[in-house]
């Protein structure tokens, strides 16, 4: 599974969370909060067998008001997703913020204050561009003076060589942590929320449409340069196969820029293509996969315009479509979609909105025929 280098050039710049007013994990005080418990076990990667348990829950008042930090244990088989994630809670908006979290370095002195704005505008770019060659700006949500809770929400816009796209990013308003992912309601289902989005977006590639009793939605964010994404494949594949009649199966490009040369344009061309003839997405990305080992940037482009020659697509229209403003703007919105979501590494699927990391050959199967019967995972 490849990570995506934004996460990590976040979490290796901040802090982790201190323990400074934060009760300690195994704490026999610490509330079992139902509602914190079932957001973040449909909100995070499902795994089978998953146990969940709050570890800690502090609690942070504002002049805007109050926001809790709720950390949460999950157990698996899986030590990679065996974790306690944390989410942020504005109180007074109602909204959860789930994703990485870190302690910010700023400071408010009464002499001479520091503008919250103005400090994440001049640090985070700085801080990225010198870690991780990465080039952002800050975008604001609401206008200087504005708050509306404990928690203020903007956009990370990360250059990607072929224009930006938005990272969905929070702040407390206290200056105190930054939080890398998007707000949901606490009361709300992520899960049905995220099937929402998909069903409603421009931006999935639906290539293989099952039939008249579909009842399962694949959703895969992957990146035709990645290894990962080539291994589960072929395990995903068979399954629409199993199953052509009842999946639905889409794809949502998203590459991996700062680690993936060539991923963008591979992008922008299996976006042309899906517009050609959405039936031929799956060959051009099984030829990509077989080519993966010996493609570079200068050999894209032609293996592209060969696969629509090859396949009697129209090779003018492709042209006017690939690495063009049209299919550089889909692409954006697809990563952008995927942040939205929570996605930081590829491939992710998600099944009817339930997100999958690592699927495994021993239960995937099963969760896509529990689904199929109308169960819950």
């Amino acid at each position: 599974m490849k990570v995506s280098k934004i996460m990590l050039g976040v979490l290796a710049m901040l802090a982790a969370i201190g323990s400074t007013h934060v009760m300690a994990a195994g704490d026999p005080l610490i509330e079992q909060d139902p509602v914190v418990l079932r957001f973040v076990e449909r909100a995070i990667p499902w795994h089978p067998d998953s146990s969940f348990r709050v570890v800690a829950d502090d609690r942070r008042q504002t002049p805007s008001g109050s926001y809790r930090i709720v950390r949460v244990s999950r157990t698996c088989d899986n030590k990679i997703l065996t974790g306690e994630p944390s989410v942020v809670i504005d109180e007074v908006t109602g909204l959860a913020y789930l994703g990485s979290v870190g302690e910010l370095p700023f400071q408010q002195s009464g002499a001479a204050p520091r503008s919250l704005r103005s400090f994440l505008e001049g640090f985070l770019p700085e801080v990225l561009q010198q870690n991780m060659n990465m080039r952002v700006r800050v975008s604001w949500d609401e206008p200087e003076g504005s708050t509306s809770g404990a928690i203020i929400p903007f956009n990370l816009m990360v250059e990607t060589g072929y224009g930006e796209f938005a990272k969905p990013t929070a702040v407390t308003s206290d200056g105190s942590y930054l939080i890398m992912g998007a707000g949901m309601p606490l009361d709300g289902d992520p899960v049905a929320i995220r099937r929402a989005l998909f069903d409603e977006s421009d931006f999935v590639v639906w290539d293989h449409n099952g039939g008249d009793k579909t009842s399962v939605e694949i959703v895969e964010f992957s990146d035709l340069e990645c290894p990962a994404c080539k291994a589960k494949w072929s395990m995903v594949k068979r399954v629409l196969e199993a199953n052509s009649g009842a999946v639905r199966h889409g794809m949502v490009s998203f590459p991996l820029t700062s680690i993936h040369p060539w991923a963008f344009r591979a992008s922008s061309a299996t976006w042309c293509i899906g517009e050609l003839d959405g039936k031929q997405l799956i060959p051009f990305k099984e030829l990509f996969y077989d080519l993966q080992r010996e493609m570079e940037v200068r050999l894209v482009t032609q293996t592209s315009v060969d696969f629509v020659a090859g396949q009697g697509l129209d090779e003018t229209l492709f042209r006017g479509c690939y690495l063009r403003n049209a299919s550089l703007a889909a692409v954006h919105s697809q990563l952008a979609l995927g942040h939205q979501v929570g996605v930081n590494a590829t491939p992710t699927y998600f099944v009817n909105g339930w997100m999958i990391q690592m699927p495994g050959e021993e239960w995937f199967p099963d969760l896509i025929a529990r689904l199929a019967r109308g169960e819950e995972p």
